[in-house]
């Protein structure tokens, strides 16, 4: 009997651990959509893909960007303004049900004053929700600027 339970208890942890790491697979598939959004530079595109709709973005030294409709506007801006080029780098996530958290680094290039580009980068924190749609979509985003 013990060795019964000890087989079910192990193929349990196994099914868990499985549907984790799928879960982790599709929050990881989300930020790559959302890099490719970005390098389409529509604004509206990526708040309705990547965001929720009463999602908060947490930008450096600005105030609190709330809603979608904030969002499309916000990065709508920063893509008008010529920066381009979001690279994702994960360090780690973390899911509890149907939210996950994932912290990482990112990089962008903007233009610069001579007519150039540079690469800036930072570290970031999202929350991601799994909505009823099925898709992963980020209900906080706070990054900063500088490993």
């Amino acid at each position: 009997m013990r060795i019964k339970y000890l087989s079910s208890a192990f193929s349990l942890i196994l099914l868990t651990s499985s549907a984790v790491f799928a879960t982790e697979a599709e929050i990881e598939a989300a930020r790559a959509q959302w890099m490719e959004l970005f390098s389409a530079g529509d604004g509206a595109a990526v708040a309705e893909q990547s965001f929720t709709e009463n999602a908060v973005l947490l930008p450096p030294d600005s105030a609190p960007v709330e809603g979608r409709d904030a969002i499309a506007t916000f990065w709508q801006g920063a893509f008008d303004a010529g920066v381009t080029g979001l690279k994702l780098d994960t360090i780690s996530i973390d899911v509890i049900g149907d939210t996950g958290i994932v912290t990482g680094y990112w990089t962008v290039t903007v233009p610069t004053e001579g007519g150039g580009t540079a690469d800036i980068s930072g570290k970031e924190l999202l929350i991601y929700k799994k909505e009823s749609d099925g898709v992963w979509r980020a209900s906080h985003d706070i990054w900063n600027d500088g490993k």
